[in-house]
């Protein structure tokens, strides 16, 4: 598939722990357009390897693209991670150490100029889910977008007229939320795969994998599941309910795998928000695993 010329496109990437994917998205609309690049990546590999991945990836993406159609290549990359300059600084947890320090934009530019790609940005991949849903996904003609993942932690992003808001008195400290304190701890800990874990530990005596264990036995009338979800819908809205109110949100987007267990923790979420005042819709996330790549590439409109 040839693209026309005269419409604006930039690649988004999505670079995770065990993969990476790519595509070419429309700016206009906040589509995909063509297909997805999907690449096995080893996180512990080094810095040659991760760089031969990330090309040939984006190449692949590239495939349909006339000359001179893409405006450059926007990478959603997991923190902590110099984003303006596109210097990894991940160390520490497993993944991605051989490439602390690493310029990825010089280096992606070096590897990539001669077929056309000297644009690269960098955002942390929590954001770049909050812009993909926004240009493309549930927040799309929303102005004022709360979005939070929830899986193995907790990411954020605040969206306003469909650019981020990293910084003021509305949001804070870059628009990050995982550290914020909530109960006896903060709120990586308290709304995490880890905790669900804990928490049905307690609470039944058994051990399960994940959220999507505590769906299922959900699903089958497994009261103490029952009991989890509503524990965590109630706790989620005493947590959010202040960053809507002071971030004036007009809707709140969840993603991450916990978000898929909405049935169950959802209602008890809504009715916590109502008795605090909030009024803002609260959507689950339409675009899923292309979310980030859709807001990587959003970067350039």
């Amino acid at each position: 598939m040839s693209l026309q010329k005269n419409m604006r496109f930039a690649i988004g990437v999505d670079v995770g722990g065990s993969h990476v994917c790519s595509a070419v998205v429309s700016l206009a609309t906040g589509e995909i357009a063509g297909c997805v690049s999907e690449t096995p990546l080893d996180s512990g590999a080094d810095a040659a390897a991760i760089l031969d991945i990330l090309s040939s990836n984006i190449l692949q993406s590239l495939e349909p693209v006339e000359d001179g159609t893409v405006e450059g290549v926007g990478l959603a990359f997991p923190g902590p991670f110099d984003y303006p300059n596109g210097i990894s600084k991940v160390n520490g947890v497993g993944k991605y150490e051989r490439i602390y320090g690493l310029d990825l934009k010089t280096s992606l530019s070096s590897r990539l100029r001669s077929h056309g790609m000297d644009s690269f940005r960098f955002l942390n991949d929590a954001s770049a889910f909050a812009l993909g849903e926004c240009a493309g996904g549930a927040g799309r003609g929303a102005d004022r977008v709360v979005a939070i993942t929830l899986g193995t932690g907790v990411g954020s992003g605040f969206v306003c007229g469909n650019r981020l808001v990293e910084s003021g008195d509305e949001v804070p400290e870059n628009g990050w939320v995982y550290h914020l304190p909530f109960e006896d701890g903060i709120a990586d800990e308290a709304f995490s795969t880890r905790w669900i874990c804990r928490r049905y530990r307690e609470i039944s005596g058994m051990e399960i994998a994940g959220a999507k264990e505590v769906a299922a036995r959900c699903a089958a009338g497994d009261r103490n599941a029952a009991d989890l979800f509503s524990e965590y819908g109630r706790r989620l809205a005493g947590f959010i309910a202040p960053l809507l109110a002071g971030f004036r949100a007009d809707m709140l987007v969840l993603g991450g795998n916990i978000s898929r267990a909405w049935p169950f923790f959802g209602p008890e979420l809504e009715k916590g928000l109502e008795e605090r005042g909030c009024r803002a819709a609260v959507r689950t996330s339409l675009l899923r695993d292309r979310a980030a790549m859709i807001g990587a590439a959003s970067l350039f409109i």
